[in-house]
């Protein structure tokens, strides 16, 4: 029962098995509604990998659930594609950063979402404190809290540390 339930395929989803939709719209719950700053949920190889229709499933499932919040498709370990959902940019930049695919340049930023997740703040506290300092720092201020390459106000998705064309999933 498990196997047929993990690869049967929804309609209009191309890569995401009902299974996997399913654990989708619970980590977007946990990231928009339980003060997680980021989850991961699920990988393939990145020979299997088909990025195009994993970002299209990954878009679906966040306009499904209605909330707010960024997926992130990105490499891990050097041989898997992962990918997972978050709602403030700090948190894609730690993950990042502590996957060793970006280097965080050393600004105020950096320093204080690690300073809001050694302390124990929600993230809602670190944006609303990295917003507070970008603000004070006045109009002319070069902190960036918008998207980077990757993502933008109609994608809702970021595909970070991966490159070549996408690669068709194999379902067996």
């Amino acid at each position: 029962m498990v196997a047929e339930l993990e690869q049967r395929q929804l309609d209009g989803f191309k890569a995401l098995t009902e299974y996997e939709c399913g654990r989708a719209q619970i980590a977007i719950e946990w990231v928009a509604r339980s003060q997680k700053p980021i989850v991961e949920i699920g990988g393939a190889p990145i020979s299997h990998c088909d990025l195009e229709g994993l970002a299209h499933d990954l878009d679906r499932c966040i306009e499904l659930s209605g909330e707010t919040v960024r997926a992130f498709i990105a490499p891990s370990g050097g041989k898997f594609c992962c990918y997972g959902f978050y709602k403030f940019p700090w948190a894609i930049d730690a993950l990042l950063y502590a996957w060793g695919i970006r280097r965080v340049p050393q600004n105020t930023r950096r320093t204080l979402w690690l300073q809001g997740l050694v302390f124990g703040y929600s993230p809602s506290a670190i944006q609303d404190f990295i917003n507070a300092q970008s603000a004070s720092r006045g109009p002319n201020s070069k902190s960036r809290s918008h998207r980077r390459s990757g993502t933008d106000r109609q994608c809702r998705v970021g595909i970070y540390g991966l490159s070549g064309s996408p690669a068709p999933r194999r379902n067996s």
